[in-house]
């Protein structure tokens, strides 16, 4: 296959994943892809034939702020790295934004999301709503099947959401679950870990923490997470941004120019007593019975309630796949 010449960098510090605090689990499961990949290479290099090659795309499950999004995009830089594709790039659409009020329509919007991936990964968020489709919904999940089939050396599809539903929807689609060999899961974070992705995160920006600054940090998102019980890292992102403004509106106001150090230090007080999530993360396994959270619901309901919103636009095109059908 023809591609960029392979670079062992990408691969070396897993696509900038190495560092990353809560992931030892996630590195070591896409290791193993990685393994697999690498032998099939040295075999072609040997002069060996593979006419079967083995398929490159994955699942990822997990809830909300697990880390999936950046882990794709990691898969990318790997995968170019390698030389099985030719970009990298990242390409994320919703389940919801690949159906239309035609099975036409849906075929398109899936295809052109594939065209625009070309040479790169799809990672399709939300996938698991897919598990719950009626048979005469099933157009996304055709279409998606044809395209993987056709586009199969230069497009990786990475289908990611929570781990119950996925699952089910694979083992119901034989033909697509063949096309998906890896299932990648992610944990949710700790707060020890959430308090480390705050620094990482920070660091990333051009900041630097004081001490007091990383202790404080921790201290809110303990307490964040123990009343929301989400272990998503979008509670460490929600707190660097209350934080990176606090610290802007201190630095912006005063007259004088100030010194780099100054620029980039997060002090404790710009860290807020109280970390307002605005939208608060969902648990991030809403399907397993360890997770705990605010909503006392029984679990069916509060997986149904939070699927309805994208169910209603997965489902907008029945009427009409319906009518292409009958007689």
């Amino acid at each position: 296959m023809s591609g960029p010449k392979r670079d062992q960098g990408a691969e070396l510090d897993m696509g900038g994943l190495a560092g990353l605090p809560g992931l030892d689990a996630v590195r070591e499961q896409l290791a193993g892809v990685i393994a697999v990949i690498r032998a099939e290479l040295a075999r072609r290099d040997a002069g060996i034939a593979v006419t079967r090659p083995a398929w490159k795309n994955l699942v990822f499950t997990g809830g909300p702020g697990s880390g999936k999004s950046r882990t794709a995009g990691a898969v990318g830089g790997i995968y170019r790295g390698l030389g099985v594709l030719t970009s990298g790039h990242l390409t994320e659409v919703a389940s919801a934004n690949l159906s239309g009020p035609t099975s036409q329509e849906a075929a398109k919007l899936v295809r052109d999301a594939a065209s625009r991936a070309r040479g790169g990964v799809l990672l399709i968020t939300d996938a698991d709503a897919y598990a719950d489709l009626q048979a005469h919904d099933q157009q996304v999940l055709r279409c998606l099947h044809e395209v993987l089939t056709e586009v199969r050396d230069d497009l990786v599809v990475i289908l990611a959401g929570q781990p119950g539903q996925l699952r089910r929807l694979l083992r119901a689609r034989p033909a697509l679950d063949s096309r998906f060999p890896v299932i990648i899961d992610f944990p949710t974070y700790t707060v020890g870990q959430l308090a480390a992705i705050f620094a990482t995160l920070a660091g990333e920006a051009g900041f630097t923490l004081t001490p007091d600054a990383a202790r404080k940090a921790g201290t809110v998102l303990a307490r964040v997470d123990s009343a929301l019980a989400s272990g998503s890292a979008r509670l460490a992102v929600r707190l660097l941004d209350q934080a990176t403004a606090s610290q802007a509106r201190g630095i912006t106001t005063l007259r004088q120019p100030q010194a780099p150090d100054a620029l980039r230090t997060i002090r404790a007080i710009d860290i807020p007593d109280h970390l307002n999530p605005h939208d608060p993360p969902e648990p991030a396994a809403a399907d397993d019975q360890s997770t705990r959270g605010m909503d006392r619901r029984p679990p069916a309901t509060r997986r149904s309630t939070r699927s309805r919103t994208r169910m209603r636009r997965l489902a907008v095109c029945t009427a009409s796949a319906a009518s292409e059908t009958s007689p």
